[in-house]
This record gives C-alpha cells, sequence and structure tokens, in this order.
C-alpha cells in the first residue's frame, strides 16, 4: 500500500473530512459499478453507494492495514447489495428461483476491463461498459449469481449459504447467465457483420 493512501485511510481513522473526501473519490467510480452490477437503475445504485461509503466511514477504525484495502471496500459494498436488494420493499426483488439442471457447455472469461467469449480457437474483446448492459437483462436471481461468482470469486457453497440456495443451484444459475450472455454476444457480432454489408 502507498504512502499517500495510507495517510488518507489514517486520516479518516480520526474522521478528518478532507481525508474522507480524497478516498470518496479515489474509490467512487470503482465502487458505483459494483452497485450498478446489482441493481437495474442508478438511484438505487446511488442509494448503495451512499450506504457503502457511510459504513466505509463508520468502521474503517477495524481496518488494520493487513489485505487489501480495496478488497475490504469491495466487500463492504457487496454487502450492503445484497443488505439493499433483499429489503422487501425493494422494486426490483424477485424470490431465488431453483433450477432444475445444468448446462455448461460455453467457456467465458472475464478480466477486470474486457470480457471475452472464446469459441472454436475465436476469441472476440467486448467492453465492460457492454458487459454491464447486457448484465442488467439478466434475471434478478442469475445476475446476483453471476456477480458474486465471476466478479467478487465467491465460490458455489458460499453463494448458496448467501442467497439461502443449493450450491448445484448456484452452479446452475451461472450456466444459464453463460448461455444468455453468449446469446446476446452471438447477436451482437450477427449484427456487426449484418451492418458491414
Amino acid at each position: 500500500m502507498d504512502l499517500i493512501l495510507q495517510n488518507i485511510i489514517a486520516g479518516c481513522k480520526r474522521q478528518q473530512r478532507a481525508s474522507q473526501k480524497a478516498l470518496y473519490l479515489k474509490y467512487v467510480n470503482s465502487l458505483m459499478s459494483i452497485c450498478q452490477r446489482y441493481v437495474t437503475n442508478d438511484v438505487d445504485a446511488e442509494e448503495i453507494l451512499n450506504n457503502a461509503f457511510l459504513r466505509i466511514f463508520k468502521h474503517i477504525g477495524q481496518f488494520d492495514n493487513k489485505g487489501s484495502f480495496e478488497g475490504w471496500l469491495k466487500r463492504i459494498t457487496v454487502n450492503c447489495c445484497l443488505t439493499y436488494i433483499s429489503k422487501p420493499n425493494f422494486i426490483n426483488r424477485t424470490k431465488i428461483i431453483p433450477l432444475q439442471h445444468e448446462n455448461g457447455d460455453d467457456v467465458m472469461l472475464f478480466t477486470g476491463s474486457s470480457f471475452s467469449l472464446t469459441e472454436n480457437g475465436t476469441e472476440d474483446k467486448y467492453r465492460k461498459e457492454y458487459l454491464l448492459k447486457l448484465l442488467l437483462h439478466l434475471p434478478d436471481t442469475v445476475r446476483l449469481v453471476f456477480n458474486l461468482y465471476v466478479f467478487e470469486d465467491y465460490n458455489h457453497r458460499e453463494i448458496g449459504e448467501l442467497l439461502n440456495i443449493a450450491e448445484r443451484t448456484s452452479q446452475a444459475h451461472l450456466a444459464n447467465a453463460r448461455k444468455l450472455l453468449g446469446e446476446a454476444l452471438d447477436k451482437k457480432k450477427l449484427m456487426h457483420k449484418l451492418q458491414r454489408i
């Protein structure tokens, strides 16, 4: 961890407004992108982000400079997302739907800045913004499992415990997400080819 970040964290632990502002400005975009993956509109994402920063500033004294500070921030933000979407008055809330079967034929690779679909040795890269738009069209439970598994590195057992579903159900939702995203990417490729004719 660099010295500037250490000083910002130390200032936040002393509740210095300038340090809190510096921390907010440094991480607002990356944490907002996490929130936008879990809800379908910016108003909800902003509310979750505000809740996350309130929790971060309240509990920053518990961060002991061991491990990744950014990972600590992301974990708090994900927990705020899960808390928000589990509220009874959350408009877009749907029940966790158990699936009966798995279908995991697609091979998909994800990185922090790009998304790749590998099929028959060819690889197409899509920008993160396009992936975010695709994610918003997934069914709520499928999107939630996909986010937790791909972006937050939870395993299926942990996802099952968080969402109160079976481990195999989590695996099935991930397979469904891969299938739906693969179909959407195939349609985009086809549209791109048709525009070039």
